[in-house]
């Protein structure tokens, strides 16, 4: 007698149970999945961004405005400053960022058009890319065709010992700077503006007269009250327009690679 064998059943999942049921329990765990990742997506899309606070410097004095200004540049360690200088020689351009410890980096334009230098400085070390114009400044008659043709649009490296490179070096102390913006000259009287804005960022002014010199300071009014921008002139006529922004961040630390400079010394 023949006997009928049944079909073999499908092999369970490993874990056990019918094939249906977790192939079925896969996919509701992957509609779960999805489902809590819109659900996360839509929360985050629907929180706030992180927004700067109203520091209240806007409602107080001129002099309160003034001197919290004040302190937050004297405290600063670091920033950045686009200025033009003017004076009877024409408009000096910097565009810097450098900190305490002496570093910088950035450029330098030089009134009358004779030419601009990028700088970096770390420490005593400089490095100085010259355009020709001001490499024709610097060096007189045929010499200066002798030294474009060595430095080859290359930085000059040396230290501030360097009478040629300190010039330039000097721009590069923020110290100098922050005295000038953070110091109360005597007898000095103050008047409070209006709110305006500074690159789009909230701030309010306010203008110190003393003797034949006016400045207009522009202080943030989110945040620390730092000082955004001040123009006046001073004593001696020279203008000062500067913009002052990047508040701690450190200055860029990258240096010319040896073969991108040429040292001072080959050109004395």
């Amino acid at each position: 007698m023949t006997s009928t064998s049944k079909p073999a059943a499908p092999a369970p999942e490993p874990g056990g149970g019918p094939p249906g049921r977790a192939a079925g329990t896969r996919r509701r765990s992957v509609r779960a999945g999805l489902t809590a990742a819109a659900a996360t997506a839509l929360l985050l899309a629907a929180a706030p961004a992180a927004t700067a606070e109203d520091n209240g410097i806007a409602d107080q004095s001129a002099q309160t405005i003034a001197d919290r200004s004040r302190t937050a540049m004297a405290d600063a360690t670091s920033l950045r400053m686009a200025a033009e200088l003017t004076d009877s020689t024409g408009t000096t351009g910097l565009d810097l960022a450098f900190d305490t410890q002496g570093n910088c980096a950035g450029t330098v334009k030089l009134p009358g058009g004779e030419g601009r230098a990028d700088v970096i400085k770390r420490g005593d070390d400089v490095w100085m890319k010259l355009d020709e114009t001001l490499l024709r400044s610097q060096i007189p008659g045929s010499a200066a065709d002798d030294a474009i043709a060595l430095i080859d649009g290359r930085y000059l490296h040396g230290t501030t010992n360097s009478a040629v490179l300190k010039q330039f070096a000097e721009f590069c102390d923020l110290n100098q700077f922050k005295e000038k913006f953070s110091s109360a000259p005597a007898g000095e009287k103050l008047t409070k503006g209006q709110r305006t804005t500074v690159d789009g960022d909230p701030a309010v002014t306010v203008t110190s007269r003393h003797g034949t010199e006016t400045t207009t300071f522009y202080v943030s009014t989110e945040d620390a009250p730092y000082l955004l921008r001040a123009e006046g002139t001073d004593s001696g006529g020279e203008r000062t327009e500067a913009v002052f922004s990047d508040y701690g961040r450190p200055v860029p630390a990258r240096t010319p690679a040896p073969a991108d400079s040429v040292d001072l010394s080959e050109l004395q």
